[in-house]
């Protein structure tokens, strides 16, 4: 089981996109800081994704070395 599901990374990544989105807005920069809280918000659930699947990798390779060597 992962340790963050994709629907915990989909919340971290939305939350992020609308902190990012309303402080842009707030500044005065309404469409770039949709566009931009949008793009946030992908590229955070990305990089959670990204970083999930290389530690899953790592347990694995991990798990290989301590079977092939008993």
């Amino acid at each position: 089981m992962p340790a963050v599901t994709r629907t915990q990374m989909a919340i971290v990544g939305a939350f992020f996109g609308a902190c990012f989105a309303v402080s842009t807005v707030l500044r005065g920069d309404v469409a770039p800081g949709l566009v931009g809280g949008a793009l946030a918000g992908v590229l955070v659930y990305l990089v959670l994704q990204r970083v999930q699947d290389h530690n899953d990798a790592v347990r694995r390779r991990r798990e290989r070395r301590q079977r092939d060597d008993v």
